[in-house]
């Protein structure tokens, strides 16, 4: 009797077959979760870093344009007050510093030079100057409790109202307070009235609180020397 043996293709190769699929190639759980945990870390890392990079320039950018409209407003309340404008012979040029509700407010004429103008040339310009009603006064914000806004009011037709009329500016929000003194012999005074003491101070101090982007209030003060020239 011939008896045939079967061979299993793992006896021609030499190997066992042994019922059992090998894992070595893959990722346990507990792997995965390890690098899904460091994964987040360094996510988390990443995003803290980039929110601190856009809250500095957002602090930088505040700080800078918070500044910039300060320095505006300074600049344009002393160049008006240094060219103050007076005129003995009209009543109706004076300069007028009142109270109102705890806040300065002033009105005066002054003097804008330019030094070109449309009716000259290069060679030959022909120097010009604007004489025109300023004020400087706070409105309530009506949408931030608490604060104002500087307001410059300009009317190029000086009459016989010298404290109102003409157009208004929003010049700075976010104003506390605002408050004029007045320089006359050795003393600082808080109110002005030309058309009473038929004279113009020396200098002019100016003190605003503002608050900053921050909510925080912020100080600035500065003295103006008035250089007031006769014009008839």
């Amino acid at each position: 009797m011939t008896t045939a043996v079967l061979h299993s293709p793992a006896a021609f190769s030499g190997h066992v077959y042994t019922g059992r699929i090998s894992n070595d190639s893959g990722f346990t759980l507990i792997e995965i979760l390890v690098a899904m945990a460091i994964a987040s870390i360094i996510m988390i890392m990443v995003y803290a870093s980039y929110r601190s990079i856009l809250d500095s320039i957002k602090r930088s950018t505040g700080h800078a344009e918070f500044y910039e409209n300060v320095n505006l407003a300074v600049s344009k309340i002393d160049q008006d007050l240094s060219n103050s404008y007076y005129n003995r012979y009209n009543k109706s040029i004076c300069f007028v510093s009142e109270d109102e509700k705890g806040n300065s407010r002033l009105n005066f004429v002054t003097v804008n030079h330019n030094d070109y103008n449309f009716a000259g040339t290069l060679q030959t310009p022909v120097h010009m100057s604007d004489v025109k009603e300023v004020g400087y006064y706070l409105r309530v914000d009506k949408n931030t409790q608490g604060l104002h806004n500087l307001i410059k009011r300009e009317d190029y037709h000086y009459d016989d109202d010298p404290l109102g009329g003409g157009s208004e500016n929003v010049l700075l929000p976010n104003v506390s307070s605002l408050k004029f003194e007045f320089h006359r012999g050795n003393d600082w005074e808080e109110n002005w009235d030309s058309r009473q003491n038929n004279a113009f101070p020396r200098a002019v101090k100016t003190t605003m609180v503002v608050k900053n982007y921050q909510g925080q209030e912020e100080t600035f003060e500065f003295t103006t020397l008035l250089n007031i020239r006769e014009f008839r």
